[in-house]
């Protein structure tokens, strides 16, 4: 990829039922350039992992989708959510909110809690993604949230501070362009700048699967996605539905 080639072309809509949907849409209906961002105070089906709503009241979080033609072959898609994740993590290390890691396979965390989300959604041609939808979420401004497994935090809520919207969706832009270069032209640098940042990595923790509640340790994520956990001394592939973080 040509960096110097490749710029992001932002458009604001203020109510959508979601930004991915709407991209897909788009894709569908016109030869859409690479780059296009779709951003939007509110999402009335905003979509996370396994058909989960992302929570997000209106006008206080950056809700966007990205379109990109990474053309990746099929076995080694999750690199692109690699360099994503890295490009939200670089963005947060620079406020110095706190500790960031990235958690398998989709989730930003800032001190162990929810702070962004990642939904990619690809389009094949034979052995190849043709383009890849990027939806993001990412908690800004709004203070309050429902109680789930996992706490979620903003920005607001780890600085005290309001922040302006677009002057932190150009910065996200600018850190996700230089990881999504970096994919391409240093896809081994970016694979260990992963692991390192990678939730759990190493480190022994509780999760639960199909036969029940284990202690595990994450080992590494295959280029298709799939998370590596030692299991009773025994290495075990999850894909996305069959393991639980319970830690």
């Amino acid at each position: 990829m040509n960096l110097s080639k490749f710029n992001f072309d932002v458009i604001h809509i203020d109510s959508v039922g979601s930004t991915n949907i709407y991209a897909q849409k788009l894709l569908g209906q016109e030869n859409v350039q690479e780059g296009l961002v779709l951003q939007a105070d509110y999402q009335k089906r905003g979509k996370g992992q396994l058909e989960k709503k992302w929570e997000s009241k209106p006008g206080k979080n950056l809700l966007f989708s990205i379109v990109l033609r990474p053309s990746l072959k099929i076995e080694n898609q999750f690199l692109l959510s690699k360099a994503i994740s890295i490009g939200l993590k670089n963005f947060l290390d620079s406020l110095s909110v706190g500790e960031v890691n990235i958690k398998w396979p989709n989730d930003l965390l800032v001190n162990g809690e929810k702070i962004a989300g990642i939904l990619i959604e690809n389009s094949i041609y034979g052995t190849r993604i043709k383009a890849s939808v990027v939806g993001i979420g990412l908690n800004v401004n709004q203070l309050e949230f429902q109680e789930y497994q996992r706490p979620a935090t903003s920005l607001a809520k780890l600085s005290g501070k309001h922040s302006d919207l677009n002057k932190n969706l150009l910065s996200v832009l600018e850190q996700i362009k230089l990881a999504y270069l970096q994919m391409s032209t240093s896809p081994i640098q970016l694979n260990k700048t992963y692991l390192e940042a990678l939730y759990g990595f190493g480190k022994p923790m509780k999760y639960e699967d199909e036969k029940g509640i284990f202690h595990g340790v994450i080992r590494g994520v295959l280029p298709n996605g799939s998370l590596q956990l030692n299991r009773e001394g025994k290495l075990k592939n999850y894909n996305l539905k069959e393991l639980k973080f319970l830690t």
